[in-house]
C-alpha cells in the first residue's frame, strides 16, 4: 500500500538547505517493552485486533503525522534497541548485540552527531546504553520506576531544560519506564479483565487478563507522559519546529514477545509528527530502528553520515517515495539475560513473509518471563487442558517460516508443507539473512557465546 499522503508544499526544499528557516528541534519518546498494537491506531489500522486500552494522545499525534505499519527493531531487547536509535548501526557492528551490553569504545552516537551541528543533545529518564562516553547525553530528567511522582521520567528537570534551551536547537529523548515490569502505575480498574481482547498468541487465563489489565494501565500512563511532552512544547512555542517521534523500543514482556524474532517482539510503534512540514499519513514501507539516526539528520541538518547501517526514510515522509527496504533482519542473544541460556536467533522479513533460525534447536529457550511462577502455572495448565503452544515456545525447530499475510501472529510454521514459491521465497530470504551475517561480522553461535565480552557491567548473566 502506498504512502496515502505527501510533505505539505510549504518552504520548498524542507528537506534541505536551512538557510531560510531556523533548524527544527527533535523529540524522540520511547516507550519501554510494550507491543506496537497496544496503540489505539494500531488496532484501528490492524482489523483483527481489538485492543481495551486508550491512547488518546498517542493517537492524536498519529493523527497529525505519519504512522508506520512496519516498523523494526532488530532486536527486541532494551540495551539493544536503544543502541540501534541511537548509533544508526545494527547490534553486532556496534558491539552492543547483548541486553545490558556497551557498544565499542569509538562509537559516535546521536549525541556527538547532533552536537557537531550546535544542537543541545538531552536525555530523560532511561538510560541503559554503554559507555557513558559514547552516549553523554545531557541529563533533563532521571528514571523512576516507581509507582509515584508525575511521570517516569522526572518532567521537572525536563521542564528546566526547555525553559533554559533560549535559541539553541536541540535534541531531546524522552525515555519513558512505562510499561515496563513491575506493572505498578496508572488505575488497572480502567481496564477491566474481562473486556480485554487477549492477542491469539498468548494463553487466554483469569491470570493472564489480570497481568493484562495492569500492563494495559501503564500504557495509558504512558500515553498521558505523551501528551504532558506535548503540552510542555506548545506552551514554549515550540510545536511547529520540533520534529516529535514517537516509538515503542520493542514488545512486552510476555510470551513470543520481548526476546524473541517474532512480530510480537520485533515490531515496533512509529510516529514521525513535524506541524505544516510532513503532511498526515500512513506508511506500508519497511523501516528499521538504525533507520530514524540518518533520517532526523537529514531532515533537520541535511547531512546523513555515510558509515551507518541504516539508511534514510525522508522519502516516505515528504511523499517522493513509498518504498524503502525490501528486508528487516534481526538477532537475539539471549546468554546473557536474565534466566538466560544461549540461545541464537537469526530471522529476516519481508512484507508478507518471515524466516526465523534458531541455531541451537536442541536447547530448550529460557529467560525472565518463561522462569516466572506465572509461566510456569500457566504452562501446566496448557498441557493439561492438551495445548502445546508455550510448549513449542519454549522448543522451537531449527526453522520457523510464516505467511505474515494469512498468519499475522506467527501461530502455524510451514516449514515441511512449503508449496514451490514458497521454497523459493525462504531460500531468498535465507540468502540475504546470510549475507547480511557475513557483511555484520556475525558468526552466529559463536558471537553468542562472546557476548558477555560486551557486558557493559558485571551481572547475573555476565559476572
Amino acid at each position: 500500500m502506498p504512502r496515502e499522503t505527501t510533505l505539505s508544499e510549504q518552504p520548498p526544499a524542507v528537506l534541505g538547505s536551512r538557510q531560510d528557516q531556523s533548524q527544527p528541534n527533535i523529540v524522540i519518546f520511547l516507550a519501554d517493552d510494550m507491543a506496537w498494537h497496544d496503540v489505539g491506531v494500531y488496532q484501528r489500522l490492524t482489523s483483527s485486533l481489538m485492543g481495551a486500552n486508550n491512547t488518546p494522545n498517542i493517537d492524536q499525534l498519529a493523527s497529525e503525522g505519519v504512522v508506520f505499519e512496519r516498523a523494526f527493531t532488530a532486536t527486541a531487547m532494551c540495551s539493544v534497541a536503544r543502541h540501534q536509535i541511537y548509533t544508526g548501526l545494527y547490534p553486532v557492528r556496534s558491539g552492543g548485540y547483548g541486553n545490558h551490553s556497551r557498544v565499542y569504545e569509538d562509537t559516535k552516537s546521536i549525541v556527538s552527531y547532533f552536537s557537531e551541528h550546535g544542537y543541545a543533545v538531552a536525555l530523560a529518564g532511561k538510560s541503559h546504553v554503554y559507555p557513558r562516553h559514547v552516549f553523554s547525553f545531557t541529563k533533563a530528567g532521571g528514571e523512576n520506576k516507581g509507582p509515584a511522582g508525575e511521570t517516569t521520567f522526572g518532567i521537572a528537570k525536563t521542564r528546566a531544560f526547555l525553559d533554559g534551551i533560549g535559541q539553541t536547537p536541540f535534541v531531546l529523548v524522552v525515555a519513558s519506564s512505562n510499561p515496563h515490569i513491575p506493572w505498578n502505575r496508572g488505575n488497572a480498574k480502567n481496564h477491566p479483565p474481562a473486556s480485554i481482547t487477549v492477542p491469539p498468541y498468548l494463553h487466554d487465563s483469569p491470570e493472564l487478563r489480570a497481568k493484562l489489565s495492569s500492563y494495559l494501565a501503564e500504557v495509558s500512563e504512558l500515553d498521558r507522559e505523551v501528551g504532558l511532552i506535548d503540552e510542555e512544547l506548545d506552551k514554549r512555542g515550540l510545536t511547529d519546529n520540533t520534529i516529535f517521534v514517537f516509538s515503542s523500543e520493542h514488545g512486552s514482556d510476555l510470551p513470543f514477545a520481548k526476546w524473541t524474532g517474532y512480530d510480537a517482539g520485533v515490531r515496533v510503534a512509529l510516529v514521525v509528527r513535524w506541524p505544516n512540514k510532513i503532511s498526515p499519513g500512513i506508511s506500508s514501507a519497511i523501516v528499521e530502528s538504525v533507520d530514524l539516526l540518518p533520517t532526523l539528520m537529514e531532515l533537520s541538518v541535511n547531512e546523513v553520515p555515510t558509515d551507518l547501517d541504516g539508511r534514510s526514510f525522508s522519502s516516505l515522509l515528504s511523499g517522493t517515495g513509498d518504498t524503502h527496504k525490501e528486508f528487516a533482519v534481526g538477532i537475539q542473544t539471549s546468554k546473557n539475560i536474565h534466566n538466560g541460556v544461549p540461545y541464537p536467533i537469526r530471522w529476516v522479513r519481508t512484507e508478507r513473509y518471515k524466516l526465523i533460525e534458531n541455531l541451537r534447536p536442541e536447547t530448550q529457550f529460557s529467560s525472565f518471563t518463561t522462569a516466572s511462577t506465572w509461566f510456569q502455572q500457566e504452562l501446566a495448565d496448557e498441557v493439561e487442558a492438551g495445548s502445546d503452544r508455550y510448549l513449542n515456545y519454549l522448543k522451537r525447530p531449527k526453522r520457523e517460516f510464516y505467511d505474515l499475510e494469512r498468519d499475522p501472529f506467527e501461530l502455524h510454521n510451514l516449514v515441511g508443507q512449503l508449496n514451490a514459491t514458497q521454497t523459493n521465497e525462504l531460500e531468498r530470504m535465507q540468502t540475504h539473512l546470510h549475507k547480511w551475517m557475513r557483511e555484520q561480522n556475525d558468526q552466529g553461535v559463536q558471537t553468542e557465546m562472546a557476548v558477555c565480552q560486551r557486558k557493559g557491567f558485571s551481572h547475573k548473566g555476565c559476572p
